[in-house]
């Protein structure tokens, strides 16, 4: 089988869209491989896969990325069984038709709150949309699977050896939504009760108002928690002694981050209503409420709770695991 892949970025080094790197590898093992990625940096992926760009990490333009795409399409589609989106629907529309030309079957994989015109009009242009969690795509469509949001349980080892004391982790875009803010007051009412507990953030800004909200939290918060910044995907949660993981995420979607550190057997403290108490692993707090989330924490803590959790990493292997996903999509090109 011969795979069309399209892409914003492909860079395993790189804290945000680096997990894709893996989903190209286990693409590899059952179909060859042509990836069309707006950016490229570094790569080290199997034989089989040929990764080509538009050229955004060489400053080309808009328009000369999109004459390029046109151009490998065209050379690419003939030999191609189908085409898997990835992301964003401006690729989807662009490519309009030349689908249509060529008959190729598409799929497009969509995981985000937000429904845009442009994504209504993707929509009706593929064949199928994959997305991890029935509140992940809110459009209504009868094109839409629900098949898990794909972890690379390898690339998030187990973690039984836990580091003394109580340092709590949160990863994750910074950002107004991900509400930073509760996770940082909920720390300060838990660093009274243990004075020697940590706070890391990871991640970064992205949007012009995610910096300005990066601002508002370093300019109070700076000097009682960590801001690590970005960090290589595969180095996120592998490397930081931290007991326990803490999520305010108000998307209500099924954050891929919290599967990451379920994946390690950590402990989640979250509010999102994504992630019931009955998956292993999870801890509710009330949504805004730092004293409750403070209380939660140190309850687990003081009842030796938040030592390593097999029972989340069984969930994750069996509900969103990565070579599942990946044999679902490819499934449906061979229908």
């Amino acid at each position: 089988m011969n795979i069309l892949i399209v892409t914003q970025k492909v860079d395993v080094t790189d804290n945000n869209l680096g997990f894709f790197h893996s989903w190209l590898a286990a693409f590899a093992e059952h179909a060859d491989v042509v990836v069309i990625a707006n950016e490229v940096g570094a790569h080290e992926l199997p034989g089989n896969v040929k990764v080509l760009s538009l050229g955004k990490e060489a400053g080309k333009s808009r328009i000369q990325r999109l004459m390029r795409y046109w151009k490998l399409l065209r050379e690419h589609f003939p030999s191609a069984n189908g085409v898997f989106f990835h992301m964003c629907p401006e690729y989807v529309i662009a490519a309009h038709f030349l689908l249509k030309k060529f008959g190729k079957k598409s799929a497009f994989w969509y995981v985000h709150r937000a429904v845009s015109m442009r994504l209504r009009l993707a929509e009706k242009l593929v064949d199928k949309i994959f997305t991890a969690s029935p509140e992940s795509f809110r459009l209504p469509s009868k094109k839409v699977e629900v098949a898990g949001h794909g972890i690379d349980v390898k690339l998030f080892p187990a973690r039984k050896e836990r580091g003394p004391g109580l340092h709590v982790v949160t990863v994750g875009r910074i950002s107004r939504v991900k509400d930073l803010r509760t996770l940082i007051l909920g720390f300060l009412l838990l660093k009274k009760r243990f004075p020697d507990a940590q706070f890391s953030i990871i991640g970064q800004p992205i949007t012009e108002a995610d910096r300005r909200y990066e601002r508002e939290l370093r300019d109070e918060f700076e000097s009682s928690v960590s801001f690590l910044g970005g960090v290589s995907y595969a180095r996120v949660l592998s490397g930081f002694p931290y007991a326990a993981f803490v999520h305010a995420s108000m998307t209500g979607a099924v954050d891929k981050a919290v599967l990451e550190a379920l994946a390690t057997g950590s402990a989640v403290f979250t509010s999102s209503e994504a992630f019931p108490e009955s998956i292993p692993g999870i801890f509710k707090f009330e949504q805004g409420n730092a004293g409750d989330l403070a209380d939660a924490v140190a309850r687990a803590f003081e009842a030796g709770k938040l030592g390593y959790n097999e029972g989340a990493r069984v969930y994750v292997t069996g509900h969103h695991n990565l070579h599942t996903l990946v044999s679902k999509i490819l499934s449906f090109y061979e229908c």
